[in-house]
């Protein structure tokens, strides 16, 4: 169903596991705002789809509601469950065409990290994603821009922020040995990512 009510504007998709979400989400979301690059970023959580389950940890609806509650201070911050398994296939090309056809006032950007550029032509359909979809590509440390790749883009621009030292992986291995994530999480979910993780990994 089309949403046509809301006035058009540049929103930026943030994608990604969020298993769980940190604090270098919430700091190149609010770098894409403060240099305008969109007037609001969307995050997108993949869906717990079958061909993803031996790589998240935690249930969709968990990860739902952790970004919720971290981004609830900034309303141009949303988050969506347009990914959760069932309602697609699980790739950008499927979310990006339903964010088009469902938003056809707003202009999207899909947000990349330079060190995944040079993987974006196996992404599925990336024939119609270099068409239609402009990529915003986050500037890291030590990576060159893949010109190829960036050749075949009908659309992109660079975001020149630097990106904060964590991974949602680095979370995990610290809290699996037992280490302190203060810092690496919105402070008022460390306590409940920390359980949360603790008996996921002991299960595993």
């Amino acid at each position: 169903m089309q949403n046509t009510t809301a006035k058009p504007m540049k929103v930026a998709i943030l994608g990604g596991s969020f298993d769980p979400v940190h604090m270098g989400h919430l700091h190149i979301a609010k770098q894409v705002l403060d240099m305008e690059a969109a007037k609001e970023v969307w995050f997108v959580p993949s869906g717990n789809h079958r061909f993803k389950q031996a790589i998240i940890l935690l249930d969709f609806d968990a990860r739902i509601s952790l970004i919720q509650r971290a981004i609830a201070t900034e309303p141009r911050f949303k988050c969506l469950d347009i990914d959760r398994a069932g309602m697609g296939d699980g790739s950008t090309y499927d979310i990006m065409v339903r964010l088009q056809k469902q938003y056809p006032q707003h202009s999207f950007s899909f947000l990349i990290g330079m060190d995944n550029l040079a993987q974006l032509p196996q992404w599925y359909n990336f024939n119609w994603l270099k068409d239609h979809v402009r990529f915003l590509v986050s500037v890291r440390p030590g990576y060159s821009p893949d010109q190829a790749v960036i050749a075949q883009l009908n659309d992109f621009g660079y975001l020149n922020c630097k990106p904060l030292d964590v991974s949602s992986t680095n979370i995990r291995a610290k809290i699996s040995s037992g280490l302190g994530i203060q810092g690496l999480v919105p402070h008022q979910l460390l306590i409940e990512i920390t359980k949360l993780y603790k008996e996921l990994l002991i299960r595993r």
